[in-house]
């Protein structure tokens, strides 16, 4: 499959030709996060904001409908 794309401007194209830069960021922060979420050592009141805060972030890559 072969798909061409146009950009206006050349900013407008660096922001869709480094997905997979934007990706790989994203992945990497979700594993980090989920680590943190499992095996973090922290006092309940900061847990619950690192689960909060797993939380927010999977619910935005799902409304976004993205999977990593």
């Amino acid at each position: 499959m072969k798909i061409t794309l146009e950009f206006e401007d050349l900013e407008e194209a660096e922001v869709h030709l480094r997905g997979g830069d934007y990706f790989s960021a994203l992945h990497e922060f979700k594993n980090w996060l989920r680590s943190e979420w499992k095996h973090g050592e922290y006092e309940e009141k900061e847990f619950e904001i690192v689960e909060k805060i797993y939380e927010s972030f999977n619910d935005t890559l799902n409304t976004y409908k993205i999977d990593l």
